[in-house]
């Protein structure tokens, strides 16, 4: 068995199909063979997440605007995301893999992969263990999947997208080359269109063109990326299969050095712990649905409230949310010690396509600016102007002042 972090000897690439219609073919089973469309109504600004292969069949694809599946298919059902019931069978996946293999990477909601290095000499012949895992899911969940199973996570990714077509594939070792040699180019990861268009602009629209010419040709042309085109073309991928370690809670708190009865002062943390979570959130690629927030007193009381939000990791809503809670859980007149905000039931962010209103889109652009400038000057380069004025004021005790504290919660 490789070891965690190694290249895999036998790398196993799970897929679900059409994963987010097919947990809402669950909830409701009238919408079983009718063309579906996952992201919002047709006339918002947002784009497909996913659709069924009876939507497919018209054209529509993710990632294409809500308004131009509509056209292509104004009969199609079109639903508004639901990311808690995705998130929780994603979990259920999760969990189930968990218990079947030592090594489990969840790359995304609904795409897994799982180093099975020397299961055999455990699990039995790999061909009868994957079918085996594959019936348990569908038995247990049923959520419809495809799988790839080769030496290393490109091949296995390009099996499990022929897989679709041609029904679950298993590659040889030593025959990653053949087996790629006769695919499209746009089937390897990595290859965008502009790259796609090159290369077929170069009269190679098929992988085996690319592997029988010289690595310097792409090189050239693509720099670093070519280097890895020719090496992706053969079969070869070092990526490791990394193991999968959920994150239950994100969340940071400030113990003042003084302790403070000003509510200009506590507003001022509360901003700044804001946008210290929310760049954590973005940063670590989550969203949350659940704010809590926690107050002691100087007298080592300890007070704490949670409440529940729509899925964000917007500052602005996360302040909006800890003001709201504070209100309510600040009873006492007196000086507080400790503010801090967390944050759970926490999920990987695959919704900004669904997000595309005019208000959201405005504070995706923000916060992209601001934690760029945060990376590029530091974390204190930009920040409220309330919390400037605290941090500058005659205390100098405002959050990123000289003696203001920030410790994470994890």
């Amino acid at each position: 068995m490789s070891e965690a972090g190694a290249s895999p000897t036998r790398c196993m690439h799970l897929d679900m199909d059409t994963f987010f219609v097919s947990v809402e073919r669950l909830m409701d089973p009238s919408l079983n063979g009718r063309p579906v469309v996952v992201g919002g109504t047709p006339f918002q600004r947002g784009v497909v997440a996913g659709c069924s292969r009876e939507a497919r069949r018209y054209g529509i694809h993710s990632a294409m605007p809500l308004r131009q599946a509509y056209e292509l298919c104004p009969q199609a059902v079109f639903l508004h995301p639901n990311f808690t019931h995705y998130a929780e069978y994603s979990d259920r996946v999760s969990e189930l893999l968990e218990d079947s293999v030592p090594v489990l990477e969840k790359a995304s909601i609904d795409e897994f992969y799982l180093d099975i290095s020397g299961c055999g000499r455990i699990l039995g012949e790999e061909g009868n263990w994957s079918h085996r895992l594959k019936h348990s899911i569908m038995g247990e969940l049923q959520l419809p999947l495809t799988y790839g199973i080769a030496r290393n996570k490109l091949v296995a990714k390009v099996a499990t997208n022929v897989g679709k077509r041609h029904g679950d594939m298993r590659v040889a070792d030593g025959g990653e080359a053949p087996f790629l040699a006769p695919h499209h180019v746009r089937i390897l990861p990595g290859v965008g269109e502009v790259m796609e268009r090159d290369l077929l602009a170069m009269g190679m629209p098929r992988i085996g063109s690319i592997a029988r010419l010289s690595i310097q040709l792409f090189t050239n042309m693509f720099g670093k990326h070519g280097r890895s085109l020719h090496e992706h073309s053969r079969g070869i991928d070092h990526s490791p299969v990394l193991p999968y370690r959920r994150q239950k809670t994100l969340g940071a708190e400030h113990t003042y050095m003084e302790d403070v009865l000003d509510p200009r002062e506590m507003e001022a943390t509360f901003k700044y712990l804001a946008q210290r979570v929310g760049r954590d959130l973005r940063e670590r690629g989550f969203l949350t649905r659940t704010i809590t927030v926690k107050l002691r007193y100087a007298d080592f009381v300890t007070a704490t409230k949670t409440l529940h939000c729509d899925y964000t990791n917007a500052d602005h809503v996360l302040y909006r949310m800890a003001e709201r809670i504070f209100r309510s859980l600040y009873t006492r007149r007196v000086r507080v010690r400790l503010l801090g905000i967390s944050t759970s039931n926490l999920i990987e962010d695959y919704g900004q396509m669904f997000l595309f209103e005019e208000e959201e889109e405005k504070y995706d652009g923000l916060y992209a600016g601001l934690d760029e400038i945060r990376r590029r000057f530091g974390k204190h380069a930009i920040t409220y102007g309330s919390v400037l004025e605290q941090r500058n004021g005659p205390s100098g005790r405002g959050p990123s002042g000289p003696q203001y504290a920030v410790s994470s919660m994890q």
